[in-house]
């Protein structure tokens, strides 16, 4: 946990240095909805539906300028249905869930909000299972890395003062499982069946939709 700890001291520092600079400071919270895949696992596709929920602080700068500090709870993962009307039994889902932290720049135009940043996310808890059950990843191959460090961009609607709707598509920038040699698996003995969806690094990619409700500001 320290990186996060590192990155929120970082976050920090940056909002004490912009107070000053600040007309006010707003604060809310904030739920929706994330469709996401891993690239690495053999399977494409926007299907693992997750949630995100948790809550914001924004300092606004000058005029149309923001910067937006976030806490949320986000699951993300991936997800293969069965075609069982074609024959095809073949399923798998994973499932990570992080406590992830935004730092968002935003800039408004009308009423529109537009919006980038980086993030990072710690793990706190991770699922696998395929047609044939529960998986767990032999202590011999590369576990899931215990944060995730990516960019987020995107665009928001304000539809009165408080409530506003944000989309924005977020991608890894590291991988969030590390590649897997062939050579490695062939001596592990490990490189056949399911296992062989494990042979790459893996990336997020998800899509999210979520509404927040701005409380008000802090102090003017």
């Amino acid at each position: 946990m320290r990186l996060i700890q590192l990155y929120i001291i970082l976050i920090l520092t940056v909002f004490v240095s912009f107070k000053t600079q600040a007309q006010a400071i707003d604060a809310g919270i904030k739920a929706g909805v994330a469709a996401s895949q891993i690239s690495g696992d053999g399977y494409a596709g926007f299907n693992k539906a997750g949630i995100i929920f948790g809550g914001f602080a924004k300092i606004n700068l000058v005029d149309k300028h923001h910067i937006q500090f976030e806490i949320t709870y986000t699951q993300k993962g991936s997800r293969r249905n069965p075609r069982t009307s074609e024959g095809d039994d073949d399923f798998f889902l994973l499932r990570l869930d992080y406590i992830e932290v935004p730092l968002i720049y935003q800039y408004d135009y009308k009423s529109f909000t537009f919006e980038a940043g980086p993030y990072i996310g710690a793990l706190v808890n991770n699922y696998l299972e395929d047609e044939n059950g529960v998986i767990s990843l032999p202590p011999e191959l590369n576990q899931f890395k215990d944060f995730d460090i990516g960019i987020t961009a995107g665009c928001a609607f304000n539809l009165n003062e408080h409530i506003i709707m944000s989309w924005r598509f977020s991608n890894s920038l590291t991988p969030v499982r590390d590649f897997e040699s062939k050579d490695r698996l062939n001596n592990l003995q490990l490189g056949a069946g399911g296992l062989n969806r494990f042979n790459a690094g893996m990336f997020h990619s998800y899509i999210s939709f979520s509404l927040h409700y701005k409380f008000g500001s802090i102090n003017g």
